[in-house]
C-alpha cells in the first residue's frame, strides 16, 4: 500500500515513453531508419504489457477496476485540458502539477478502490499520444534525448574586421543577471543603425528579452532590425561551438488582423513594413472581395496591401535568360524593383501559364479572380545591375521567364535593407510546447490557438537583401525561420531543436534568389520547409531532418497568401535527406499550392507508405467513413461559433454543404501530381512509386 504510488508513477512513465504510431513501423509497410527512440518505444510497449498482464493476473479485470479506470482517465484527461488553460511556461511547474495528480488518484484508489496500475498504464499512453498536444511534452520522453546524429556540425566564426565592434556590456548589457535586456538592446540596435552600421557583440551568457513587457497583443517583445548594416552576433569557442544564447520570455502574437504575419522574436524591416500586412502589386480591376477563412482561429484577410511607387513600364519583348529589358524612363528606377506581368484576358491568361493549366478549377476561387481584376500573377524581387542608357537596364541575374508587353510588364521600386547579418547565436525561447495545429474549437480558446501557430517565432528576416542567418540554433519555437519579401538572403549552418511546432523554414511571399544550406532539423513540423507566394528561384540545398520518433515531415507548398499573387516557382530542393512525400496544403480557395518548375535533385525520402504516389495534394485528400463525419462536423461547430448561430437548422445546413464539398474536392491520391505542374525530379531515392507520376507535365527519372 505504502509503495503503490511510486509504483503507480513509474507505470505512467513507462507507457509514456510508447508512442503509437511507432508501432505501425512492425508492419513493415513504411520507410524508415530504425533508430535508438523506436528500440526504446518496443522495449517500454512489452513492459508495458508485463505490467499490465501482472497485474490483471493479480487483481483481475472486475468492474470496479474498470470503472477507476475509466474515472481516472477521464479525470486525468480533464487536469491536462486544465494544465493547457493554465499553460505555465516553467517545466518545474508542470511536473508538479503531474505529480500532484497521480499521487492524488493513487491515493484514492488506495483509500476507496482495488489497487490496479491499468489507470497509469493509460494515463501514460493519453500523455505520449494526446492528439490535442500536452504542456511541456517532450522532456517526459526517453527519445528526446536520443536524436541520431546528422554528420553535421556548426562551422566556427569567421571574424569579420569591416565592421565596427560595439561590445553589448560596454552599454550596461549584461549576461546572466535574469534582466530583461530588450529595452536596451533595442536602443543600441537604433543608435549603431542611425551612425552607419556595425556588429553588436553578446559575449558568452543568457540574455532575457520580454519578461516584462506584456501587453495585450504582444507589442514591443520583439527585437526589430529597421537599418542596414547591422549585425547581431555572439560568442564561439574554438570549435564552434555557440556561447551566447537569447531568450525571448513571450509569444508575440498579434491575431486581429492576419496573425500568420505576427511579429517574430527578431525582425527586420518592421518600419519598411509593418507587422501582419502583406506588400505587393494590387489589381488593376479591384472588385473588393475579402478572403473569409472557415478558421475559428484565423480571421481571414481584408486585402488591403502595402505597394510599392510605379517606376516605368517595359516597352519590349524580353526572353527568358536575357538580363536586359527595354523599358520607356530609366530616370527614376532604384537598385531594387519588383517586375510585374498582369492578366490581360478575363479568362487569366498569365495566371494559366505559370500554373500549367488550360483551365481553372471551379474551387480555386483566388486563382479565378486573376483576369477579371487583371491580378499581377507574376510578381518578381529583382536587383538593377546598372543603368546602360535612357531607356535599357541590366539586371544582376537573367530572366526567370520571358517578359512580354501582351502582359503589360511594369516596373516598380522596392525599398530594401543591406547587409544584416545575425551570427553565432542560440536563439531560444521560454515556450512551454503546447501545439495542436491550428488549435480545436473545444479544446483551446481563439488566443492560445493563435499562439501556439503564430505566436513564438525566432527570426524573420523581411525586406533585405545580401543578408545572412549564419551558424545559428534555434530552440523551441513554434516558427524559427521566415524569409520574407527579400532577395539573395543566405541562410547557412543552422540547427533546430527542441519542441515540434508549426512551420520549420518558409519563405514567403516576394522571397526570390535565397540560399538555405547546411541545415538539421532534429525537431518535427507540421509544415516543416516551403513556401507561399511569388517566391522564386530560391535553393535548399544539404538539408537533414533528423529525429529519433516516427513523425515524417514533407515538403510544404501553401499556395496563393493574397489575392493577386500567385504560387511559388522556379526552387530547387538538392541533397535533402529525410523528408517524406511533396506537399501542397492551405485553403482550397487559394491552391494550388505550387506553380511551374519546382525541381528536386539526389533527395532521399523517409517515412513514406511503401509503393505511395509522391506528391500529396492535402486539400484534396479523400475522406471516408468516421473522419469524413468529424470533419464535416468540426467545420460546423467551428462556423456555428464563428457567426455566433447556435441553430440546429444552421447546423444541420453547414454539415450538409461540408459533406457535400467533402466528396466533390476528394481525388485519388495517384492524381495529385496534376496539382505540381511541371516539376522535375532527378535522382530522387524513395519507396514511393515513380511510376504514379504522369510524365506529360511532370518529368521524374525512374531509379
Amino acid at each position: 500500500m505504502s509503495i503503490f504510488p511510486l509504483f503507480a508513477l513509474l507505470t505512467g512513465l513507462l507507457s509514456t515513453q510508447v508512442q503509437l504510431s511507432e508501432l505501425r513501423l512492425l508492419s513493415g509497410h513504411y520507410n524508415y531508419r530504425w533508430q535508438a527512440a523506436q528500440t526504446v518505444t518496443l522495449v517500454a510497449g512489452v513492459l508495458t504489457l508485463a505490467v499490465v498482464g501482472y497485474d490483471v493476473m493479480l487483481t483481475g479485470l472486475n468492474i470496479i477496476v474498470l470503472l477507476e479506470t475509466v474515472v481516472c482517465l477521464l479525470f486525468y484527461i480533464v487536469s491536462e485540458w486544465l494544465l493547457a488553460k493554465w499553460s505555465p511556461q516553467r517545466l518545474v511547474l508542470s511536473v508538479l502539477w503531474r505529480l500532484v495528480i497521480v499521487a492524488g488518484m493513487a491515493w484514492a484508489i488506495g483509500q476507496w478502490g482495488q489497487l490496479s496500475l491499468l489507470p497509469f498504464v493509460l494515463m501514460g499512453l493519453y500523455f505520449r499520444n494526446c492528439p490535442f498536444g500536452v504542456v511541456h511534452g517532450k522532456p517526459f520522453c526517453v527519445s528526446f534525448l536520443l536524436p541520431s546524429p546528422t554528420g553535421e556540425t556548426l562551422s566556427p566564426p569567421l571574424r569579420e574586421d569591416g565592421g565596427r565592434l560595439f561590445l553589448v556590456t560596454d552599454y550596461g548589457i549584461q549576461p546572466d543577471t535574469g534582466h530583461d535586456v530588450l529595452a536596451e538592446v533595442q536602443e543600441l540596435i537604433d543608435e549603431v543603425g542611425r551612425q552607419g552600421g556595425g556588429i553588436l557583440f553578446f559575449p558568452r551568457g543568457r540574455y532575457l528579452f520580454g519578461t516584462k513587457t506584456k501587453t495585450k497583443r504582444g507589442e514591443g517583445q520583439f527585437l526589430q532590425i529597421n537599418y542596414s548594416h547591422v549585425s547581431l552576433e555572439g560568442e564561439c569557442d574554438e570549435d564552434g561551438r555557440l556561447l551566447t544564447e537569447l531568450v525571448s520570455c513571450g509569444p508575440t502574437t498579434q491575431g486581429e488582423r492576419n496573425p500568420w504575419l505576427s511579429p517574430f522574436f527578431i525582425t527586420t524591416g518592421e518600419t519598411l513594413q509593418p507587422s501582419n500586412q502583406f506588400w505587393g502589386l494590387d489589381f488593376k480591376n479591384p472588385s473588393g472581395m475579402k478572403t473569409e477563412s472557415s478558421s475559428l482561429s484565423d480571421p481571414g484577410s481584408d486585402g488591403l496591401l502595402l505597394t510599392p511607387p510605379f517606376a516605368t513600364k517595359v516597352t519590349k519583348d524580353a526572353p527568358a535568360g536575357t538580363s536586359t529589358l527595354t523599358v520607356e524612363d530609366c530616370s527614376v528606377i532604384g537598385k531594387y524593383i519588383l517586375l510585374g506581368m498582369y492578366n490581360t484576358t478575363p479568362d487569366g491568361n498569365l495566371i494559366k501559364e505559370l500554373l500549367g493549366v488550360d483551365d481553372l478549377r471551379p474551387e480555386w476561387t483566388t486563382a479565378r479572380r486573376a483576369g477579371p481584376e487583371k491580378a499581377p500573377s507574376f510578381q518578381w524581387l529583382v536587383e538593377v545591375k546598372q543603368v546602360v542608357d535612357s531607356n535599357t537596364i541590366e539586371l544582376c541575374r537573367p530572366l526567370l521567364r520571358d517578359c512580354l508587353t501582351k502582359y503589360e510588364p511594369a516596373i516598380f521600386n522596392v525599398d530594401m535593407l543591406e547587409d544584416i547579418h545575425i551570427r553565432h547565436l542560440c536563439i531560444s525561447s521560454r515556450w512551454n510546447g503546447l501545439f495542436r495545429h491550428h488549435g480545436f474549437p473545444l479544446y483551446y480558446s481563439i488566443a492560445q490557438a493563435q499562439e501556439m501557430d503564430y505566436g513564438w517565432n525566432a527570426i524573420n528576416m523581411k525586406r533585405v537583401a545580401h543578408s545572412t542567418v549564419e551558424n545559428v540554433e534555434m530552440k523551441n519555437f513554434t516558427n524559427p525561420l521566415y524569409v520574407q519579401d527579400s532577395r539573395e538572403v543566405t541562410v547557412e549552418h543552422l540547427s533546430v531543436r527542441g519542441y515540434d511546432g508549426h512551420q520549420g523554414i518558409k519563405v514567403y511571399c516576394h522571397t526570390c534568389d535565397c540560399v538555405f544550406q547546411h541545415i538539421d532539423f532534429y525537431c518535427h513540423f507540421a509544415d516543416m520547409m516551403g513556401g507561399e507566394g511569388n517566391a522564386y528561384a530560391n535553393v535548399f540545398r544539404d538539408i537533414n531532418y533528423s529525429n529519433p520518433v516516427f513523425k515524417p515531415v514533407d515538403y510544404d507548398f501553401h499556395g496563393i497568401p493574397e489575392g493577386p499573387m500567385c504560387p511559388p516557382a522556379y526552387n530547387l530542393f538538392e541533397h535533402i535527406i529525410g523528408f517524406r512525400y511533396i506537399k501542397g496544403a492551405g485553403a482550397i480557395y487559394n491552391m494550388p499550392a505550387c506553380a511551374i518548375y519546382n525541381a528536386w535533385e539526389n533527395t532521399v525520402t523517409e517515412g513514406e507508405r511503401k509503393g505511395e504516389q509522391i506528391f500529396y495534394a492535402m486539400t484534396y485528400r479523400v475522406k471516408s467513413g468516421l473522419l469524413r463525419i468529424i470533419t464535416a462536423a468540426g467545420f460546423s461547430v467551428a462556423q456555428m461559433i464563428k457567426t455566433r448561430n447556435r441553430s440546429l437548422g444552421y447546423f444541420v445546413k453547414t454539415f450538409t454543404n461540408k459533406f457535400q464539398d467533402i466528396d466533390r474536392v476528394g481525388i485519388p491520391r495517384q492524381s495529385h501530381d496534376q496539382f505540381f505542374p511541371y516539376s522535375s525530379l532527378t535522382n530522387v531515392k524513395t519507396t514511393c512509386d515513380l511510376n504514379l507520376i504522369h510524365q506529360s507535365t511532370i518529368k521524374a527519372d525512374i531509379i
